[in-house]
């Protein structure tokens, strides 16, 4: 992938979650925070704009939980480590934002955590865990809960994915469609949409996939959120 730096949302943008949060969830004091600053950081050469960065663990000594914890290490929080390192030594930022977003479904907690940087790019995964059973939730249990085949999930996603490419896409010119190899785009984008993409199921009960969908300029794909039908 083309990774490229940015601070434009590219869906709508989800407010800094802290960890008092999830208070009132079934499980109190689920979650922390593994890093939690905010502030206003000028560098060497001055550029000057505010920060926020907070990255949350889970408070449960299963394996599974310890093992999202250390994804979530690895992925967020070296992230926010390296920006930490580079306000000390006066270098420049390339992400100022890392934010997270509980949603629960009965025992069941998926933490969305989304990340953006310089120059468009905004980096999304979510983590999905079971404290009753103490184990992850996986996009299978999910369908499995839910009634609904693969086949059938996948053929809504992808149907949604390709509303949201078209739409995305409509105003460009015939000529430049093709010259861009517009067709190609959609096909990679279908091919992306498949059980390897994360899912969750969100405050109001939807279940949303986070997706790929391929960029005409910039990077070569973009993260997307869609809700290929909705639960309950």
């Amino acid at each position: 992938m083309k990774r490229i730096l940015s601070t434009a949302l590219l869906v709508a943008s989800l407010a800094t979650f802290p960890s008092s949060a999830a208070a009132d969830a079934p499980q109190p004091n689920a979650l922390s925070e593994l890093y939690s600053t905010e502030g206003v950081y000028s560098d060497s050469v001055g550029n000057t704009e505010s920060y926020a960065y907070h990255v949350p663990q889970m408070n449960a000594d299963s394996e599974a939980a310890k093992a999202i914890n250390k994804e979530i290490r690895e992925r967020f929080g070296s992230a926010v480590e390296g920006q930490l390192s580079n306000m000390k030594e006066g270098y420049s930022l390339w992400s100022w934002h890392v934010e997270w977003h509980p949603y629960w479904h009965g025992d069941q907690l998926f933490l969305l955590i989304k990340a953006d940087s310089n120059g468009g790019f905004t980096d999304y995964a979510v983590y999905g865990y079971d404290f009753d059973s103490n184990k992850r939730v996986t996009n299978e249990m999910i369908l499995n809960e839910l009634g609904i085949s693969e086949e059938e999930y996948l053929a809504n996603l992808r149907e949604k994915v390709q509303l949201m490419f078209e739409d995305m896409y409509k105003d460009i010119p015939e000529n430049i469609r093709e010259q861009a190899g517009m067709d190609e785009m959609l096909q990679k984008t279908l091919a992306w949409a498949d059980m390897d993409q994360p899912i969750f199921i969100d405050g109001v009960g939807a279940v949303e996939t986070i997706v790929k969908i391929a960029s005409i300029a910039g990077a070569d794909w973009y993260y997307h959120l869609v809700t290929p039908f909705a639960y309950g």
